[in-house]
């Protein structure tokens, strides 16, 4: 009965400590995340940056800053800009963050050293 107990214990402590391993990716996503694109009629410049806003419900707060060089006739035009703030959510099963405001989802790939957000590939700098 003894050994049937200890046994008991030992297994319930083995299966609780296998949820106290570190998200790797819940500790890569805060960042600068940059992208370029040049298109025939413009290019574009585009940084995310991610930030911790509350680490007990893993919320972040999402920066988008957005610059446009139209280009009309051969000619550049004067640049638009953008700057988006944003709130989003991790999830733990899924390792995406969710934006908030226009539930666009945000994926990455440690390895390589980016984020996705849908067809875009963004490569982190810092």
């Amino acid at each position: 009965m003894k050994q049937a107990l200890s046994l008991y214990i030992f297994i319930v402590m083995l299966l609780s400590c296998s949820d106290l391993k570190p998200d790797s990716t819940l500790a890569f996503i805060p960042g600068t995340y940059v992208r370029s694109e040049v298109r025939e009629f413009g290019r574009i410049e585009d940084t995310i940056t991610i930030k911790i806003q509350h680490p007990d419900v893993n919320s972040f707060l999402i920066e988008q800053r957005w610059r446009y060089e139209r280009v009309l006739d051969g000619v550049a035009q004067e640049p638009e800009y953008k700057v988006i703030t944003d709130q989003g959510i991790y999830d733990t099963e899924k390792k995406l963050v969710q934006n908030q405001r226009n539930l666009r989802v945000y994926s990455f790939d440690e390895k390589k050293q980016v984020l996705y957000n849908g067809t875009m590939i963004f490569q982190k700098i810092k």
